[in-house]
């Protein structure tokens, strides 16, 4: 497995979160978080895929054990494998291009 050096940044974080329910996970397929998710849960998600990009907002709540979002992407120039925090901190990841989110997974402190 290759570990990739990708450049994320949080989208508009007002705007991704206002459209990302209280306490969800939410998938854009798009790397701006233009509209509603394309994808979103209380759970985890699993084996999603993008040709135009992908966000990914962590809008949880505080819950010890279970409040950080745990990702495994395959994007341009690799494998990517992060952990977003919930609101307050980095809660959120853009990638550009051709993207697979292999799981992003509710787990604790990163």
């Amino acid at each position: 497995m290759t570990t990739a050096t990708v450049v994320a940044s949080a989208p508009a974080a007002s705007a991704a979160q206002e459209d990302c329910p209280r306490g969800y996970v939410c998938v854009w397929n798009n790397d701006v978080a233009w509209g509603q998710p394309t994808w979103k849960s209380t759970g985890n998600l699993y084996d999603l895929h993008s040709g135009q990009g992908m966000t990914i907002v962590n809008n949880g709540v505080p819950w010890p054990g279970a409040d950080h979002i745990w990702i495994d992407v395959t994007a341009p120039g690799g494998n990517v494998r992060e952990c977003l925090h919930y609101p307050g901190d980095l809660n959120a990841t853009n990638f550009v291009g051709s993207v697979t989110l292999h799981s992003a997974v509710w787990g604790g402190e990163c």
